[in-house]
């Protein structure tokens, strides 16, 4: 293992007990974070990003089945000496795992309109994270909350820690489930498609907040997004995921420049390209339809969908091929006869 990892994901499997049966919705999930980086994991809605991370930090319902061969986070203690955590050995209600969600690990959920309590005050409702982690008195915490929404750019901190969370903006509001995710200063960031249903100019502003917590607080941020824009703009390392399993991992450049599985490659096409729609180009789109995840026991998850499929991707195990240093590809295009 690397010395600047601070997370490693090995073998992660979660399925659901449904009417239907055990449904496999995370298949054999392998990533490694890199202390101080962006790793942006990106797939349509519904391929497992979001559960890729619940799984991580047990916050999933009980009708969840969480494996893993290795689930280990390098935590870094006061003296810079490195403590393995392993996470996979832990339960959600742990005091071990408690411990870690919302202090050394904390996540930035998907939708702010309904991450914050309504009826709360939005300062008690970041104070409560951290009263929950550090022994201080309420002044001492509130006093901490305004100098991080001074941090975040939220103005007037003073007195907007006594408002509701309906007197915000979507964007405000998202500055709030950021101050929460960051008033205890975890080492580890997961920012769940943060951007949900913000104007692009709010976008703009919370990834520029996102690259300059990683730049000035050496922070690192488990992007989780559709938009393969912001991660170009922000993004170190990528992980693209289709129905529950990486298909491609490498660098961000790795990644844009040479696009190597058909599911990543139909990603980049179907992003809009300003003006072609002027020059009679049409959008380009994934033909057919995502199948049930019950459905698809056997061979690669996308060949019902791609241009490329032979008879082997219908059946058995796709291999994962190094074609060029770190950069990683799960299709039979790849393999060595």
């Amino acid at each position: 293992m690397e010395e600047n990892t601070i997370l490693r994901v090995r073998k992660l499997n979660t399925s659901f007990k449904t009417e239907d049966g055990i449904i496999p919705i995370v298949k054999d999930v392998d990533f490694d974070v890199k202390r101080g980086s962006i790793l942006a994991i990106v797939g349509e809605s519904g391929c497992g990003k979001s559960v890729t991370m619940n799984s991580i930090c047990r916050l999933l319902g009980k009708n969840a089945e969480i494996q893993a061969e290795a689930i280990d986070y390098m935590q870094q203690e006061a003296d810079g000496s490195i403590r393995t955590v392993h996470m996979k050995d832990l339960t959600n209600t742990s005091k071990e795992m408690r411990a870690l969600r919302g202090k050394e690990i904390s996540m930035i959920f998907q939708d702010p309109m309904s991450s914050l309590n309504p009826v709360y005050k939005v300062g008690r409702q970041v104070m409560e994270a951290l009263l929950q982690h550090n022994k201080m008195s309420k002044q001492e915490a509130m006093a901490r909350v305004i100098e991080m929404f001074k941090q975040l750019g939220i103005p007037d901190p003073e007195n907007r820690v006594n408002n509701y969370p309906f007197e915000f903006s979507g964007g405000m509001k998202q500055r709030v489930v950021i101050a929460i995710a960051m008033i205890n200063n975890p080492q580890l960031l997961i920012a769940d498609e943060p951007t949900t249903a913000l104007d692009v100019t709010i976008q703009a502003q919370i990834m520029e907040l996102m690259v300059r917590l990683k730049e000035e607080q050496q922070k690192t941020i488990i992007l989780i997004t559709h938009n393969m824009g912001l991660v170009a703009e922000t993004a170190d390392e990528v992980a693209v995921m289709y129905m529950g399993r990486v298909v491609e991992t490498g660098s961000a450049d790795q990644i844009f420049a040479n696009p190597a599985h058909p599911y990543t490659s139909a990603l980049m096409q179907s992003v809009p390209v300003l003006g072609a729609m002027e020059e009679g180009k049409e959008l380009a789109t994934i033909p057919g339809q995502t199948p049930n995840p019950k459905d698809v026991t056997d061979g690669c998850e996308f060949a019902n969908r791609c241009d490329k499929c032979m008879e082997c991707c219908k059946t058995g195990l796709v291999g994962n091929h190094e074609i060029e240093p770190g950069h990683f590809v799960r299709c039979h295009l790849y393999r060595k006869s």
